[in-house]
């Protein structure tokens, strides 16, 4: 959520740099905004201005165009769309005068923010003027809730005259800052002008709901202006027979400028000369590609520059994702080949002892070489109590329970059971399957299929791997 946030701080901003609008929850459209330089600036001829500005939309800022007096100097296409985007341009004057410097910025539908406007005046040329980098915050307030249209700013703004002092009883607005004089009733109009602080000018009008002032603009001629009627930004005086004055109609918007468009890289082809592979075999990966700037191939944590036409010869080790990435002006292209891998035949564990036989109560068995004895026979592995329905380890030997059906059972599973606990007791309804280690470190697993009554005896399958 960091670009609401920047864009919230965004509109605070943008409340400071011109007039005052209704208060509204949420901008419908993209936020322009000039930082630096600040407004009434001066400057001298030829003396490099360093023009600082950000942009902010919720759909993505496509572009954003900068000009000074109606006149572009800098169009940026943003690609891919951001919703929050900041740049700077440098620009000399070179005319003596009021300048007036404008951005505009769209959104993704072509949707124009309103112009933010900022003032150099420009004097003849003279030693350098140190110039300031960021606006001096004014008052906060949010932007215009209704839906504004947009157009170019005149190429010369009329500059700010000096207070004509109203007769007796005459209306009259007095300004408390620097302040626009638009061409209509909201900052929907172009500026077509700018007043200093503590100027006075003659009220001729209103608008219906007076928060905007009709005012002859400039000083003594026949023109008309408007002006803020917020009181943080005016004071009005025997304004209360006022008329209202019809809005003139709003500007149509221009269209952003066009910009070329720009093509992504294009993949001719990009393959394999095997799809599959066995292990320790080789694979030829081939490509091309046009309109790139800059090539990449990507496969596991690898990433190298290739040149088109080009190959590769590849060693890998199992199953692979290539990736050919074709990178230029307008974005980047991509194309995937995988490679798979055959598993490995896996070779067979030899057997040194299997079989199945009848164990008496009192008897051992030696898994190793598959011999039943005596209760004192060299190199047991087990003995059968049946008295206590118990099949106890001997010589170090061990057994786990595993459960499974003997078929099933492999060794991988017999080297990761834990060893050392109990065995259950066997009784007539058991059908006991487990793995054991035998006294000489090999794994086997045996099954239990049968306990007799009559004699405590048992019937046992083993198998026992050559592998410790």
């Amino acid at each position: 959520m960091f670009w609401l946030v920047g864009l919230s701080l965004l509109l605070g901003l943008s409340a400071c740099a011109g007039s005052p609008t209704p208060v509204v929850n949420q901008p419908t459209r993209p936020i322009a905004i000039i930082a630096a330089p600040r407004n009434d600036t001066p400057v001298a001829v030829g003396q490099e201005v360093v023009i600082t500005f950000t942009a902010a939309d919720v759909k993505g800022v496509s572009q954003v165009e900068l000009s000074v007096d109606g006149q572009p100097i800098h169009v940026e296409k943003v690609n891919p769309p951001v919703n929050s985007f900041a740049g700077n341009k440098a620009w000399i004057p070179a005319q003596p005068g009021s300048h007036v410097i404008e951005l505009r910025a769209f959104n993704i539908d072509n949707e124009p923010s309103d112009p933010a406007q900022m003032f150099v005046t420009v004097t003849g040329a003279g030693g350098e003027t140190s110039l300031p980098t960021s606006e001096t915050p004014g008052p906060a307030v949010t932007p215009d809730a209704t839906t504004i249209t947009l157009i170019p700013p005149s190429p010369t703004l009329t500059d700010a005259a000096t207070s004509q002092p109203p007769a007796a009883n005459q209306p009259s607005v007095t300004t408390r800052t620097g302040l626009n004089v638009r061409g209509g009733p909201g900052t929907d109009y172009p500026v077509i002008g700018r007043l200093t602080e503590n100027q006075t000018l003659l009220v001729s009008g209103r608008n219906a709901e007076t928060t905007w002032w009709q005012v002859i603009y400039p000083p003594g001629s026949n023109e008309r202006g408007w002006v803020s009627g917020d009181a943080q930004f005016t004071v009005a005086s025997n304004v209360e027979g006022a008329p209202i004055v019809p809005a003139p109609p709003k500007p149509t918007p221009a269209p952003p400028t066009a910009t070329p468009t720009l093509a992504l890289p294009v993949i001719q082809f990009f393959q394999a000369d095997r799809e599959t592979l066995n292990p320790g075999e080789k694979v030829t990966l081939s490509w091309d590609l046009s309109g790139a700037r800059e090539a990449f191939l990507r496969y596991d944590d690898v990433t190298e520059g290739v040149t088109a036409p080009g190959s590769k010869t590849l060693s890998p080790s199992k199953t692979t994702v290539y990736t050919l990435l074709a990178r230029g002006p307008a974005g980047d292209t991509t194309a995937q080949v995988t490679v798979k891998m055959n598993a490995a035949t896996a070779t067979p564990v030899p057997i040194v002892n299997d079989g199945k036989s009848k164990i008496l109560d009192g008897q051992t068995i030696d898994f190793d070489r598959g011999v039943i004895q005596g209760a004192d026979g060299a190199g047991a592995d087990f003995h059968w109590d049946g008295g206590q329905k118990k099949f106890l380890p001997r010589n170090g030997a061990s057994g786990a329970f595993v459960g499974d059906v003997f078929e099933d059972i492999r060794l991988n599973d017999c080297r990761s059971v834990t060893y050392g606990q109990p065995f259950p007791d066997v009784t007539t309804a058991s059908r006991v399957t487990g793995c054991y280690r035998t006294s000489d470190g090999r794994y086997g697993k045996f099954f239990v299929s049968e306990w007799s009554l009559s004699d405590a005896s048992l019937t046992m399958q083993w198998l026992t791997w050559d592998f410790r």
